[in-house]
């Protein structure tokens, strides 16, 4: 069969090889090796013919052909496929394997291929982000971060002013995590409290220690601090699970 073969820039010898017995319209398992290596040897010289450079894989492959053409040419027993011994395998069946192999990374780039072009047809907004100066309106009765460490300090001032001054032992540190699960049992119970009855303990560190829990219930949304005006008491209320 006679084949006209065009100089495309082609990726190595499997990609011609794949080239010509798409070209073909061959069966990959029974591949006609004489013909094809013909094909692939033909290429070849119009390659040199043209003065193009050829890489040594395609010289690679052009002598796997031939040796593989040469096993094909000597006589084989005409035997049908279910007389054929158990560890015979056919000498074509590693070319086989490479152009199987071959096909599936040239469908997954040709996937790749056609999300790219999608993707190039999609525009993303880029992120913005507020200005430092945007005022954000807040929810009538929000407490603001600095009304509630205002009210942490007078807390704190009034603790200083009372305090002690004769020496005695200290008690275990109280940890966050341990003021945490104390706070949500205690309004569990009772459902809402005053800000100063929780952080109302009697050591400096308590105070500090139950300022942050609160901090952490509010940033991860199980508690609620409210305040229906100025210098009202600040109310916490626990949120209940959705």
């Amino acid at each position: 069969m006679a084949l006209t073969l065009v100089l495309n820039d082609f990726s190595g010898p499997l990609d011609l090889l794949w080239h010509l017995i798409r070209t073909n319209e061959v069966d990959i398992y029974d591949i006609p090796i004489a013909e094809i290596t013909s094909q692939y040897l033909e290429y070849l010289h119009q390659m040199q013919h043209s003065r193009l450079d050829v890489a040594g894989d395609y010289f690679v492959m052009a002598a796997s052909l031939m040796a593989l053409k040469s096993q094909m040419l000597l006589p084989q027993p005409e035997t049908d496929d279910e007389d054929l011994p158990e560890d015979y395998e056919d000498p074509r069946a590693g070319l086989v394997a490479q152009l199987l192999t071959y096909q599936v990374y040239q469908e997954a780039a040709a996937q790749l291929r056609t999300r790219e072009t999608a993707r190039a047809q999609s525009y993303a907004k880029p992120e913005t982000l507020p200005g430092a100066d945007v005022k954000v309106p807040m929810r009538p009765g929000s407490v603001k971060l600095n009304e509630l460490t205002a009210a942490m300090m007078a807390v704190l001032q009034r603790q200083l002013a009372t305090r002690e001054t004769i020496a005695h032992i200290e008690g275990e540190p109280i940890s966050v995590e341990k003021r945490i699960t104390e706070i949500l049992a205690q309004l569990s119970k009772v459902g809402t409290c005053q800000f100063e009855t929780l952080v109302a303990v009697k050591s400096v560190e308590g105070i500090v220690t139950t300022f942050m829990a609160l901090l952490t219930l509010m940033k991860s949304d199980q508690i609620i601090c409210q305040q229906d005006a100025s210098f009202d008491p600040i109310i916490v209320t626990k949120k209940e699970a959705a």
